[in-house]
């Protein structure tokens, strides 16, 4: 008797087709959605800059630490941003035979960058809220009032494009997002805090709301670097548990000896295994690998399969 070694999952002229029907239309909407993505990103990265350099000058004229603080805040926005932009650019466009995926999980790698810089950021605004608070200085609440609710519309209209336009289950797409809607929230509790002082010459509302503020941003960046720490370490996306019920279900599989499942970059999965099959020919396996694939890519969206078959020693 024989044993395989490894295989790559084959069909019939008629299911080959078919997948490589639907592989052309998923592969035209991932490049439609990042050339979405990438407009988007472009335009907030103009708007963000600009409204970053005309916080910086006023923040310093108004001698507000609340301002400055955003400017800060925003600076990390830019830096975001670029580096998102970035990732999407070498998706498409830099080509490396030693790279055999391409670029994709450039994406990710930037989304658990980006992760970094918002912790960073709402730990500097946590400290200087508290330097603040102790040491507090009086400030020009009309300019600062005005300048923050320019910076607000700026970064709403981007939060709102991202929101509408974007592809935010994309975690490139998802953590710039994010920075932009915590620099409209920093946006928000300059203006609060403006208006607080401007009518009462209380400061410590403002110092007050920053550390709220970048408590709930801390929430949501340590969600976005757990779920890019878990692709760059190739953690299984799917139940592992759940996958091999489901390999088991079919009668010419007796044992699952080896699975891992690992995901490249949004929706792009990848499963290899080692299964002990009941089969007497490659015509056979090649029937059941058809079968395995249809079922693993509706099942848990995993479309990209190598099985590496072993035939089981009950089997004459």
């Amino acid at each position: 008797m024989y044993k395989f070694l490894s295989h790559e999952p084959l069909a019939n002229k008629s299911c080959h087709h078919n997948h490589e029907e639907h592989s052309h239309e998923h592969h035209h909407s991932h490049a439609d959605a990042r050339s979405v993505d990438k407009k988007i990103l472009k335009i907030s990265l103009l708007m963000t800059f600009s409204m970053m350099l005309v916080q910086f000058i006023y923040s310093i004229l108004s001698n507000s630490l609340a301002l400055l603080s955003d400017t800060l805040h925003m600076f990390s926005d830019v830096f975001a941003l670029a580096l998102s932009f970035l990732a999407i650019i070498a998706v498409e466009k830099w080509q490396d035979h030693q790279k055999t995926f391409g670029y994709f999980r450039l994406e990710v790698l930037v989304a658990f960058i980006n992760a970094l810089t918002i912790i960073l950021s709402a730990l500097f605004i946590i400290y200087e809220a508290i330097e603040k608070f102790i040491n507090p200085k009086e400030i020009d609440a009309k300019t600062m009032i005005i300048v923050a609710i320019l910076g607000f519309l700026v970064n709403g209209v981007n939060a709102l494009m991202m929101f509408k336009g974007a592809n935010l289950e994309n975690v490139n797409m998802k953590s710039a997002f994010l920075h932009m809607m915590s620099d409209l929230l920093g946006s928000l509790a300059v203006i609060i805090g403006g208006i607080v002082v401007y009518f009462s010459g209380i400061v410590y509302i403002d110092t007050i709301l920053a550390i709220v503020l970048s408590i709930l941003l801390l929430r949501w960046a340590i969600i976005l670097l757990k779920q890019s720490t878990n692709v760059l370490l190739e953690s299984s996306p799917v139940d592992i548990e759940k996958v091999k019920q489901v390999l088991l279900l079919n009668p010419s599989v007796d044992e699952v000896v080896d699975l891992h499942i690992t995901q490249i970059t949004n929706k792009m999965l990848v499963a290899s295994m080692h299964l002990k099959v009941k089969v007497c020919d490659l015509k056979e396996f090649e029937k059941l690998s058809q079968d395995l694939s249809h079922k693993l890519l509706h099942e848990f969206e995993i479309g990209h399969i190598t099985i590496q078959p072993i035939r089981s020693e009950n089997e004459i």
